[in-house]
């Protein structure tokens, strides 16, 4: 449950991801448009009517005072076309002024040419008939003080020049707008592809390569454990025979000895040692050959109470209490002596690693646990000990046959152990942590609720 929670959490990160990363987008475009249409405003010279305005002016001047000295029609033709033109282009540009006074100054500047080129063409037609040549300056004075067009235009050029200030800064506010959204966008996108390829890592290359290593990892321990096992068999045969007869001749040599005597002693040391070799063997045999489980339906409180009752006392000697920690009922399908088996041998391995003053907790919970290569539901019974924890060096050697750290050990127990879980369809695991304890896992299929009403109905049936 909590893996499927992650999963919609991450995806639910890049969903939001994506959207902050779309919004940003879309922002950045609109922007971008805006600048564009901004930068085309300039481009159609708004900014220099001014300007425009004072060049005609000056040029259509220039042009009176050449007809003014040369009588030539084709010097007022000029005037007349260029005046009209002019007039024409005054009208186009008040779609394209910005502000309120732009577009006052505009009509000041129109009505004052109007008054222009009315007193130009009353001096145009006195002077056809007129025999005398005024100067150019008496000529512009003429025309120049009614329209006042000039001044007009110095105030137009002023508010123009303001308006262009403000124009760039906008512009360049939009420009910082603009590049710290696409800074965001950036970030975003690189946050939603790590966040993607995280996803994609936990959700699908994770679990197959855990699953990978720990096939691999069994399918080691399985192929060492066959070899030795063959071998510990046919090592373990041949021993047997002749301590059966070493046995047999103790026991008929101590009968004619004397109770007490040094010869008496030493038989009874070599009787313990002999007894000691038949334990190794049988756990050699064992774990050769372990007995197939019969497998019956059990609950996990009914083994943790047989084991507490079972060793219990034994370990309040030590100062060591065995709790059992409130853990729901579950059932499993288990060969209940094998799996009390298991069970007695961690909580031994626990008491050694706690010596004394200490806790073992025994718990069973539920979990999706990868069994023979596929998610299934498990129950774990777990060993908890408040211990020294494994060392590192010793972790990876924690399986194998006949390596054991105890002084009169056979190091087999966990071997043992794991074979009896594997036998049951499950796997035996472990989290430990030096100077603060070890957890061990034995880790069994789950028998669900609906199985459990099945064999219910079939024994009924079978009354």
């Amino acid at each position: 449950m909590n893996v499927k929670l992650r999963l919609y959490s991450f995806a639910a990160g890049i969903l939001l991801l994506a959207a902050l990363a779309g919004w940003a987008g879309q922002t950045a475009w609109q922007k971008l448009h805006q600048l564009r249409k901004s930068f085309g405003a300039v481009q159609t010279e708004s900014f220099h009517l001014a300007e425009r305005v004072e060049a005609s002016l000056l040029n259509l001047n220039e042009t009176m005072l050449r007809y003014d000295l040369g009588k030539d029609p084709a010097d007022r033709a000029h005037f007349h076309a260029g005046s009209e033109q002019l007039k024409r282009w005054m009208k186009t540009q008040r779609a394209f002024v910005t502000t309120p006074l732009e577009h006052d100054l505009l009509t000041q500047i129109e009505a004052a040419f109007e008054v222009y080129l009315i007193r130009a063409a009353k001096l145009l037609e006195e002077r056809a008939l007129a025999g005398s040549v005024p100067s150019p300056k008496e000529v512009l004075e003429k025309v120049e003080n009614t329209g006042q067009i000039l001044g007009l235009c110095k105030k137009l050029k002023t508010v123009e020049r303001s308006v262009l200030n403000q124009f760039v800064e906008d512009s360049h506010e939009a420009l910082g707008g603009l590049q710290r959204l696409l800074m965001a966008l950036v970030v975003l996108v690189l946050i939603l592809g790590l966040t993607a390829t995280s996803l994609i890592y936990r959700a699908k290359i994770a679990p197959l390569r855990a699953q990978l290593v720990e096939s691999r990892a069994m399918i080691g321990r399985q192929e060492k454990l066959a070899s030795l096992g063959t071998l510990a068999a046919g090592v373990a045969h041949e021993i047997r025979n002749p301590l059966t007869a070493i046995n047999v001749r103790l026991h008929g040599l101590k009968k004619s000895l004397i109770p007490g005597s040094s010869e008496h002693e030493d038989a009874a040391v070599i009787g313990l040692e002999i007894q000691r070799l038949d334990r190794i063997v049988r756990d050699v045999l064992q774990f050769a050959r372990p007995a197939e489980p019969r497998l019956v339906r059990v609950s996990t409180e009914s083994l943790f109470n047989r084991v507490q009752h079972l060793l219990g006392s034994q370990l309040e000697k030590a100062l060591i209490q065995l709790r059992l920690a409130p853990s729901p009922t579950l059932w499993i399908r288990a060969d209940p002596q094998q799996i009390d088996q298991v069970l007695i041998n961690l909580i031994q391995n626990a008491a050694e690693s706690i010596g004394r003053n200490g806790t073992i907790t025994l718990r069973a919970r539920s979990a999706p646990m990868a069994l023979a290569g596929h998610a299934t539901p498990a129950v774990i019974l777990e060993v908890i000990d408040t211990g020294k924890g494994i060392p590192p060096k010793i972790q990876d050697r924690l399986f194998d046959p006949f390596f054991t750290t105890k002084e009169a050990g056979t190091g087999l127990g966990l071997s043992i152990a794991a074979r009896i879980v594997e036998k049951h369809g499950g796997a035996l695991q472990y989290q430990t942590e030096v100077d603060r304890g070890t957890t061990f896992g034995v880790v069994l299929p789950r028998v669900e609720s609906h199985e459990r009403e099945a064999e219910a109905q079939n024994s009924v049936d079978r009354r």
